[in-house]
């Protein structure tokens, strides 16, 4: 093939040849940079059902952006061959310079945090390498990190152990059975051929560690049988008794590492990571972990090693019973896991009465249609799994706490509004608390109830307000009311104190985002009276994901005593690829963090709602909601010119990767969207055949014309593309684009939004421009969209952290003389800005603009009737469908760009988020000290 040319890439030199293929160094001819190309062998990819995988998985690779990623840049076809186009780097491989007798331990600790990081990010978007090795990592002459075969190893792999070949980039061909660079490197589960997570890579990348520092394989035999063997049933000998110098650290790291069981090893690379970091900054500190002793002898080292796995295992679980119970026993390190709820829809925030027999929890399995469900509040023995139910309103009621009795449940119900209301346990009417309440807490003492005021949203998150009111009254007061925003209280052990999510100051949203923390207050006093913890920074420094303005935020779920005088606060999380439940001890004298985050449980899903007791025993229970998210594009059947709606929400799509941003033609026909699987494409669906297609491997927000003929989408840096629906190669339409907002309806012209405080720009095909048309000195503006007489433009104006305010402006073409951006003076206001109204989007007779409304503190569809000639707003906004259900939410959906409605002559088109899942609970057995 050299001398060739496929596509717009001229072939110049052969650099490998592999399991899957050949590579070859090409030059791109249409941006003059060097690439690599890999050409697939024939049968790699024969089966259809093989292609259609390894397409998918590339996709999810090209996604990857990360400094140690090889970057994907294209996958194409031509003449009945698969090629795959990627960065082209120039070093050598790892395998070529560790050596015989290793890396230096700076070296290797400076590569294997690169490799971890990269892994981490790769596992964090939900990919399994499956194929790491030292001939899959290249080293620049920098000394910097390329991942290689992202996703392609996994296509290699079938279920069956006899097929065990996998890719082999850029180095020396594999022979056909050789073991070299293949199965030396696999995990135990993967050797066996099962099913295989992140963790199948964390011991390959043990595989590789252990290599670094000490120059030999880990597992080695003399044919491909024994070298599985050696996997499977041998450990290697300890790193410390090849080379010299190696830290107890580092040898543990691998150990760790290493484990043959995936639930017995390190669960996340960002744990591996960190771990490495640490030992780094303490070698370079000086204080570098003493080297690993070298061992005389399997019966010299048994005996202290195992006596320091005996005090390790007693030490961890007297520090966490002590931090729950305080009594004088410990609990077994086998905790048992049960299913308290078995529902086909949702089952959420459990918590335990204060004698731990009963579980109460909010649960949509008491209505009869799936589509128009509410969640009720439940109360259920845990002994015996009878259940009763103590609301049936058809508005939402949920978090539900118990009085320290036992005899009372406090809850959130969004009827009339939303407010807290107290039940008896036992039935009976329930009674308002508080309006607009929610998240209620009873004090110690029964005698008072602490809840908050706001939305979920994170701009409704910080105009939160904390309130502490008597349960037999109506005086409440609100608590550090000087503070910009405090939300979700929890009450101390001896109820002295909040602890609650707050920010001190006002400032930008971005501001606010980095300061919002966990505060503790006494009951009585001034704003200088509340002390900061310092516990988001450092979950955040910790690689713990939260935040944004999504409104997924970390906080306090219970405050849990300890014996002497400090506690614990139990909190859900996401570290790595999954949210557990986990627990942290706080200082009582200076309120700041004592030591590391424990985790609690270690499922896959998203583990939310935590609430631990103690039973009588002297044994610990805790309940927690497992729960799994499936974002999917909506269709909900409108009247749109009357903004009527016709009947119930419908799914357009349904797969386990998310789908988003839809767009849909003005005829209802077609719809575009992203799927993100792991990266983000760009797809598009006839909704009469169902048939789907792909539009693009990766993209932005696409936005399909208004007659369904073509689709515009971002990809690459700002680089904004038109591409056919019937076919032909996607056109270059602006280099400095952001995102695609709206085409005009006769199709020849589209509304660009850049970054913040920019002006909403006009993009004519062919012109390869971006002009300027509507702007504010101070305002961001979003969302621009032509009316269908491409006359005027609808849009929305960020004018603080709380505000959006929508707008609508008359067209100015800017090729016309003396035509320029359109100012403020002329915007023609819809929404009156107090509060989140954006995202509009017009009516096909351009009489009705719709817009996504927070006014009521979840998000919702209205729209206001405008005059049909001057397009000001004609009496009073109308609501067209209220999300407040749990189970269906655009709320929990995070980021309004992902909803973002489009709308057809006879539909809106939306992505939903829906949630289900049930209670579990896990209980510590305690065992005599």
């Amino acid at each position: 093939m050299i001398g060739d040319s496929v596509g717009h890439y001229r072939v110049e030199e052969k650099l490998g040849e592999g399991g899957m293929g050949v590579v070859y160094r090409a030059y791109d001819t249409h941006l003059d940079r060097p690439v690599a190309i890999k050409v697939l062998r024939p049968d790699a990819v024969a089966n259809p059902e093989r292609r259609k995988r390894f397409v998918q998985e590339a996709k999810a690779a090209s996604a990857l952006n990360h400094p140690n990623i090889i970057t994907i840049h294209d996958i194409t076809s031509e003449n009945g061959r698969d090629f795959i186009v990627m960065e082209y780097v120039t070093g050598q491989a790892l395998d070529r310079l560790i050596g015989h007798r290793g890396l230096p331990l700076r070296e290797a600790l400076r590569s294997a945090i690169q490799i971890a990081d990269a892994l981490a990010a790769a596992h964090e978007a939900g990919i399994v390498h499956r194929d790491l090795k030292p001939g899959n990592i290249m080293v620049t002459d920098k000394g910097h990190l390329k991942l290689l075969d992202f996703g392609l190893a996994k296509l290699t792999e079938r279920s069956e152990t006899e097929e065990l070949a996998a890719t082999e980039t850029l180095g020396p061909r594999t022979e056909e059975g050789a073991i070299i660079g293949t199965v030396a490197y696999m995990s135990p589960e993967q050797a066996e051929g099962k099913k295989v997570d992140a963790r199948s890579d964390i011991f390959s990348f043990g595989s590789v560690l252990y290599e670094m520092v000490t120059g030999r394989r880990a597992f080695r035999g003399e044919t491909k049988i024994s070298t599985l063997s050696s996997i499977l049933y041998q450990e290697p000998p300890p790193a410390s008794e090849i080379a010299a110098g190696v830290p107890r650290e580092m040898e543990r790291i691998i150990a760790r590492c290493l484990r043959k069981d995936p639930a017995r090893r390190l669960q996340h690379m960002d744990d591996v990571r960190t771990l490495l970091e640490e030992l780094k900054e303490e070698s370079e500190s000086g204080q570098s972990a003493i080297p690993a002793p070298r061992r005389r002898g399997l019966r010299a080292a048994a005996w202290p090693a195992a006596l320091v796995i005996l005090i390790g295992i007693t030490a961890a679980a007297v520090v966490w019973w002590r931090s729950v119970r305080g009594g004088g026993r410990v609990p077994t390190t086998q905790p048992v896991l049960t299913r308290l709820t078995s529902d086909a829809g949702l089952a959420i925030d459990p918590v335990l009465s204060p004698d731990g027999k009963l579980v109460a929890y909010a649960s949509d399995r008491g209505a009869s249609s799936g589509a128009e469900s509410s969640l009720d509040i439940w109360v259920q023995q845990v002994a015996t799994g009878e259940r009763l139910r103590l609301t049936s309103h058809e508005a939402d009621e949920r978090e539900p706490a118990f009085s320290p009795d036992g005899s009372r449940l406090a809850y959130r119900s969004e009827q009339d509004g939303g407010g807290v209301y107290v039940v008896s346990t036992l039935g009976g009417e329930p009674r308002r608390i508080a309006k607009e309440g929610r998240g209620p807490r009873f004090s110690p003492s029964g005698e008072h109830l602490a809840y908050w005021t706001g939305g979920l949203t994170f701009q409704a998150l910080i105009q939160g307000k904390v309130y502490v009111t008597p349960v037999g009254g109506d005086q409440r007061r609100q608590i550090q009311p000087e503070f910009h925003s405090a939300a979700c209280p929890v009450w101390s052990p001896d109820g002295k104190h909040l602890a609650f999510l707050g920010v001190r100051d006002a400032g930008d949203p971005g501001t606010l985002a980095r300061e919002m923390d966990w505060w503790i207050t006494p009951l009585e006093g001034d704003r200088n009276a509340a002390v900061k913890t310092g516990v988001l920074p450092a979950l955040r420094r910790r690689k713990f994901a939260f935040g944004g303005f999504s409104g997924d935020w970390v906080t306090a779920a219970a405050w849990l005593p300890d014996r002497n005088g400090d506690s614990r606060l139990l909190f859900s999380a996401r570290s790595g690829d999954a949210r557990n439940v986990w627990h942290l001890a706080i200082s009582h004298r200076t309120w700041q963090p004592q030591g590391e985050p424990e985790r609690l449980t270690f499922g896959a899903s998203s583990e939310r709602s935590p609430s631990a007791g103690v039973l009588p025993g002297g044994g610990t229970r805790l309940v927690f909601a497992s729960l799994s998210e499936n974002l999917d594009v909506w269709s909900l059947p409108l009247d749109a010119n009357r903004g009527v709606v016709k009947g119930p929400p419908q799914r357009l799509t349904q797969e386990e990767a998310a789908e988003d941003r839809p767009s849909v033609s003005l005829d209802g026909k077609r719809v575009t969207y992203l799927k993100h699987a792991g990266s983000a494409s760009v797809w598009w669906k006839d909704l009469g055949s169902g048939k789907e297609a792909l539009v693009a491997t990766s993209g932005g927000n696409p936005r399909i014309s208004p007659d369904g003929s073509k689709v515009a989408y971002v990809s690459g840096t700002n680089q904004l593309y038109v591409v056919s629906l019937s076919g032909g190669d996607p056109e270059l339409v602006c280099e400095d684009c952001f995102i695609a907002t709206g085409w005009s309806h006769d199709g020849t012209r589209l509304l660009d939004e850049q970054v913040a405080g920019q002006p909403i720009g006009l993009v004519t095909p062919g012109q390869r421009k971006r002009i300027p048309i509507i702007r504010h000195p101070t305002y961001s503006l979003s969302m621009g969209r032509f009316s269908p007489d491409d006359r005027w433009i609808a849009f929305h104006a960020i004018a603080g952290p709380t505000g959006r305010r929508v707008f609508v402006a008359p067209f100015r073409d800017p090729l016309r003389p003396g035509a320029g951006p359109v100012e403020e003076k002329d915007w023609i206001p819809v929404t009156d800005g107090l509060g989140m109204e954006r995202y509009a989007a017009w009516s096909p007779d351009g009489n009705l603009l719709y817009f996504l409304s927070e006014r009521d503190g979840s998000r919702c569809l209205r729209a206001q009737r405008l005059d049909p000639a001057t397009k000001r707003p004609v009496g009073s906004t109308m609501d067209v469908q209220h999300f407040h259900n749990a189970r269906r939410s655009l709320l929990a959906a995070g980021d309004p760009v992902a909803v973002n409605p489009s709308i057809a002559v006879d539909k809106v088109v939306f992505s939903l988020l829906e949630t289900t899942g049930n209670i579990w609970m896990t209980e510590f057995e305690a065992a005599s000290r």
